[in-house]
């Protein structure tokens, strides 16, 4: 698997996954699936526009993610690990999100979480190996 250069993606942290899409084009011949940007192609789901347009879907989708969390009584570990456990699978199953991607969504809730001193992500900042 090559590197990708990160520098073609100013703004987008490091951590987030950049992946290219699995396709399947129908015909005999051998083809390629690639989008083009500027002057140069990319794997398609990898373009600076798609990992761009796929950072900015999985971080509002965490911020959901988070006043859901914040609405509902999900103050205890045990709770909220129950609940971001279903709530990746669900992600992952009824709306096609990429495995990593739903795996960065669920680092990035417990991030937004203790940045707004949840009481269930201070338990868990303790025993770090319970996180999803």
């Amino acid at each position: 698997m090559s590197t990708i250069d990160r520098s073609n993606y100013p703004g987008i942290p490091e951590e987030f996954p950049i992946e290219a899409l699995p396709f399947a084009l129908p015909g005999a011949q051998l083809k390629l699936s690639v989008v083009k940007q500027g002057e140069r192609y990319y794997p398609t789901g990898t373009s600076p526009q798609e990992v761009q347009e796929d950072y900015e879907s999985m971080l509002d989708l965490a911020n959901q993610v988070v006043a859901y969390v914040h609405q509902n009584d999900l103050s205890t570990k045990e709770a909220l690990d129950a609940f971001l456990t279903q709530e990746s699978m669900v992600m992952q199953m009824h709306y096609g999100i990429r495995p990593r991607h739903a795996e960065w969504v669920m680092k990035q809730v417990r991030v937004l979480l203790k940045d707004t001193g949840h009481p269930a992500v201070a338990d868990s900042a303790s025993n770090p190996s319970s996180q999803v």
